[in-house]
This record gives structure tokens, sequence and C-alpha cells, in this order.
């Protein structure tokens, strides 16, 4: 998996847009501007080119629209193969690496948070815990299931002035062995 890849998958914005194109299967940048109006046109046209050039999506087709060529993007299997890869085969310095970048995109983006003039942590809703827990693997996967209904619907959220983008991260480290 390339540093590009990673980069991109690690994306806030660019990991919004890869998740329609997977739901819808296969759809166009005038799609994805109606259900992303907080994405102007200049900055979506710059997340598929980094996209396509990391290999997350493909070209699935084009065709004459008004005098312009309207293309239909799709989810690359590459992309896809290779996280696969990594979870089949184990690969922990694939999936370490995969990790930092996740990290380190979260701590940009909280950095830049914390940084902000107008930083109002209770009324922002802002935080971060951690829970230890005993579980079975079984309680584990029900309560990630449960976590799951909870927030699925609001990824699907259609964007507005009264709703704002939070980016709700989970990590599960597995006791040591």
């Amino acid at each position: 998996m390339t540093n590009k890849l990673i980069d991109n998958i690690t994306n806030p914005t660019r990991i919004r847009l890869l998740l329609e194109i997977h739901a819808s299967e296969q759809t166009t940048a005038k799609k994805l501007l109606e259900k992303f109006p907080d994405i102007s046109q200049p900055t979506l046209y710059r997340h598929l080119k980094a996209m396509l050039d990391a290999g997350m999506i493909k070209v699935a087709g084009e065709k004459q629209v008004r005098g312009i060529i309207e293309k239909s993007y799709t989810v690359s299997m590459d992309m896809v193969a290779d996280i696969e890869r990594i979870i089949e085969t184990n690969d922990g310095a694939g999936y370490f690496q995969l990790f930092t970048q996740y990290i380190m995109k979260i701590m940009t983006e909280f950095k830049s948070y914390c940084g902000s003039e107008n930083i109002d942590i209770a009324s922002d809703c802002s935080g971060f815990s951690t829970a230890p827990i005993y579980a079975t693997k079984e309680e584990l996967v029900e309560a990630l299931q449960k976590i799951s209904e909870i927030i699925v619907p609001l990824v699907t959220n259609e964007p507005s002035p009264e709703r704002k983008l939070f980016n709700f991260c989970t990590i599960i480290i597995p006791p040591k062995k």
C-alpha cells in the first residue's frame, strides 16, 4: 500500500466521497456536488484527482453532456484488495502504517480545532476518552453492532446549516497476548 493511498484514506473529505461512491456503486461529480453542498466544485475536482492518482477510485465511464465529457467514478478494487491483503496476511507493519496515518490525520484536525480562536469545548461537544472494558469477542461484536446502529443513520444525514460535520473516531486495541 502506497503512502499516497494511505494519505487519501485518512482524509475525512475523501473518505466521505469514497463512501458515497461505494454506496452508489458508480456516480458523477455532479451527483457528488449535489450530495455534498459543503464541498466546492474546484475542491471536489482536486479531491477526485488525488483519489484517482492514488488508485482509490477509477473512471467507470464517460459520456458527452452539453459539450463536456462527464465522467462516472467507481471504487478501485486495487485499494480494497490492498487493505484486505493487510488484514488477511496479518501484515502488522502495513496495519501500523495505516494506523499511524489515521492517528496523524486526527491529530492534525484536533490541533487545528484547539488552535482556533472560537474554541468552545463544551458547546462544540468535543471530547475523547478511553474505556477499558472486559468483554468476550461476542460481547464486543454486539457492542460494535449497536454503536453502528446509532452511527450509520448519522453518516447518511444530509448536510444543512443546523448540521455540522463531526468526526467520530473509534479505536479498539486488543489485549496483549
